[in-house]
């Protein structure tokens, strides 16, 4: 999932949420005792609630991101039954010159 310069869009993304979820949750838990406020959503803190759901969101995307950069590694090519045909092939063909 990393582009050609190397970063996973994941990681401005899950920060995005993670900053915006801390922001919104605190401001649910600043209003919570505003009963005014809440009146037109049946006395939910839709703040709250929201503001989790995308803390959660985002730190989500951070750990997808951060598990995908330890298991991305470069193989060489000989490593694996497609590299190793594509070596012989690049061999036979006189592409590539032997070691």
């Amino acid at each position: 999932m990393s582009g050609a310069g190397g970063l996973d869009i994941r990681l401005p993304i899950g920060g995005l949420f993670v900053v915006l979820g801390v922001i919104l949750g605190g401001y649910g838990v600043a209003t919570n005792s505003d009963a005014a406020q809440y009146e037109r959503s049946m006395s939910v803190n839709i703040n709250l609630w929201w503001g989790l759901v995308m803390l959660v969101f985002g730190g989500l995307l951070l750990l997808l991101a951060r598990r995908s950069s330890r298991d991305a590694s470069a193989h060489p090519a000989g490593e694996t039954p497609g590299g190793r045909e594509t070596e012989d092939r690049e061999r036979r063909l006189g592409l590539e010159r032997e070691p």
